[in-house]
């Protein structure tokens, strides 16, 4: 009996040392543990707020995907956040400069825009998504109120 307490006890501590040797180990600083690679991990960052740490993720992300024009809309997004609006408009450039009807960016830029008080160049977006449009979309319904809104408060 004593020989089986014994294996009993020897059993566990070893099974807690071998458990705990296979979780992850905590992240250091200064590695790259806080990069991930797909869309999914940043799209949580940037809704978590987190667009320093979404800025660096994509930035790796599109060196190897430097042909995903939404990347660099996100890019532009989270600049914009971050009130670094000549770079936005930077990267909703380049997203449209591959996709040049993708809606995400038109109505991002013009937003960007109105926020830098540019009305002119975000009615020039609000133009082309409805081209782009043609019987309405959410980006060009929300874009349109949007300078309505704008309109009224800044005459």
């Amino acid at each position: 009996m004593r020989y089986f307490l014994s294996s009993i006890v020897v059993f566990l501590f070893f099974s807690k040392v071998v458990l705990a040797n296979m979780q992850d180990p905590t992240p250091t600083t200064n590695d790259n543990s806080d990069i991930l690679m797909d869309k999914k991990s940043i799209h949580k960052m940037i809704d978590a707020g987190e667009y320093e740490k979404a800025r660096s993720n994509l930035k790796i992300f599109i060196e190897n995907n430097n042909s995903d024009h939404e990347a660099y809309n996100l890019l532009g997004y989270v600049e914009r956040q971050l009130q670094n609006y000549e770079l936005a408009i930077n990267f909703y450039k380049k997203a449209l400069s591959i996709d040049s009807n993708f809606t995400g960016a038109h109505h991002y830029i013009a937003i960007t825009y109105l926020e830098m008080d540019n009305l002119n160049s975000a009615k020039y977006h609000l133009d082309k998504l409805d081209l782009i449009c043609l019987f309405g979309c959410e980006d060009f319904y929300d874009l349109k109120n949007k300078i309505a809104f704008y309109e009224a408060n800044n005459e």
